[in-house]
């Protein structure tokens, strides 16, 4: 069997699972922020939006794809996520609430906010969620009124802030590439899904800063921290996350597959290219952290990096198909699923290793909420690219024994 479609196999005959019966919160509704090595809820003491959001694309996207046997856990994970993290008085999504839903920090998070609209676009596609495209539309309206950071020089878009209080009162935090990437991804999936081209022109404002500020020609590398003025930041401005690289390249190509510039495909070469070349440790692990220039300075490892690069590689596989380069990433896309399952996932209950020390040994068994958006998407993907298509078709025959 093909190392991706095992992996899709976990995904939906272990993951899903996991994430219906043991994520899902049946006695106070949403979905649990953490779960421990036997499977048992931790006691956190709150529920983050992002989680919710993340926990509901698997279900959704799950249904999309025809395994609807977690449909109605997330169908009470939206109405979960709707009734106890709108902000009625100001508008916007909490960021944390009690686990019965109940506020509990109330301040405006733009990461939580991006996986919000990214869990309602899923949520409107799967089954029709009651007012998830409205509500979509008015929380990109706060999100690009109420965060909005100066333009720049030359008159581009200036990007959002971190985030804010509970009233939007900007909150001056460090700012990160990382956001506007799922905002990217957010709006991606919300022009997917209902064929609205503001959608499209939205995410094209977007990858404009991705070229302007982000991207670094020279080293052909993907900035992380900046000051408020887009400048790399004194202290952290030159870590460089090859899994990053890989999650930007696979956004790229699939803005323009939706109809986006075509001429950002060489900045998703770019960015493989860099993160295959100097990413990899020499057991086959992606590092967490490097410089510019591709030495090493964090060798910890994490889950979510191999998963990205899955994904980077089945689309630079698909767009570069019938040459060399082509055949090159195929073969990795292959050999990254097969390090995942080897070293990462347990095939026999849906668990997984969240993180690495240097040596590879295991330093966190624990199983983070957050974590599964990154490997359901990258079966998902595989499906699609073992079967020659998109993986929301419905047909899901070619990973069945």
């Amino acid at each position: 069997m093909l190392p991706t479609v095992a992996l899709t196999r976990y995904a939906l005959e272990r993951l899903l699972p996991l994430c219906r019966d043991r994520f899902a919160d049946a006695g106070q509704g949403g979905f649990h922020e953490r779960l421990d090595a036997a499977e048992q809820p931790l006691p956190m003491g709150y529920k983050r939006s992002m989680v919710q959001a993340r926990q509901l694309y698997v279900l959704a996207h799950a249904a999309l794809a025809g395994e609807r046997s977690g449909q109605t856990a997330a169908e009470r994970g939206y109405d979960f996520l709707v009734r106890h993290f709108w902000d009625a008085r100001h508008g916007g999504w909490f960021f944390k609430a009690q686990p019965d839903g109940q506020p509990l920090d109330g301040s405006k998070d733009f990461y939580g906010h991006a996986f919000v609209l990214f869990g309602l676009a899923y949520a409107h596609a799967a089954f029709a969620a009651p007012k998830a495209i409205s509500l979509a539309q008015e929380t990109w309206g706060l999100m690009r009124d109420r965060l909005a950071m100066p333009a720049l020089a030359d008159g581009g878009w200036g990007g959002l802030a971190e985030g804010a209080a509970a009233d939007w009162a900007l909150n001056g935090a460090l700012r990160r590439q990382n956001p506007h990437m799922h905002l990217l991804e957010a709006l991606l999936a919300l022009h997917e899904f209902t064929g609205d081209e503001t959608w499209l022109t939205e995410a094209g404002i977007v990858v404009g800063l991705f070229r302007s500020r982000f991207y670094d020609a020279t080293t052909r590398t993907l900035g992380e921290f900046f000051t408020q003025d887009w400048r790399p930041d004194p202290a952290t401005g030159h870590i460089v996350e090859p899994g990053h690289h890989f999650e930007w390249a696979w956004l790229l190509d699939r803005y323009v597959r939706q109809g986006g510039d075509a001429t950002v495909l060489r900045l998703a070469d770019a960015l493989f290219d860099k993160a295959v070349a100097h990413g990899f440790l020499a057991d086959g692990g992606i590092m967490d952290q490097m410089d510019p220039q591709g030495a090493p300075l964090l060798r910890t490892r994490r889950i979510w990096p191999v998963a990205e690069a899955i994904k980077a590689a089945l689309a630079q596989a698909r767009r570069h198909s019938g040459t060399p380069a082509g055949d090159d990433a195929a073969a990795l896309a292959e050999r990254l699923a097969g390090h995942l399952n080897a070293v990462f996932l347990d095939p026999a209950n849906g668990r997984w290793i969240e993180t690495q020390d240097e040596t590879g040994a295991p330093t966190m068994r624990d199983l983070p909420g957050s974590t599964p958006y990154h490997l359901f998407l990258a079966a998902m993907e595989a499906a699609g690219g073992v079967a020659g298509r998109l993986p929301s078709s419905g047909d899901l025959s070619i990973i069945r024994p």
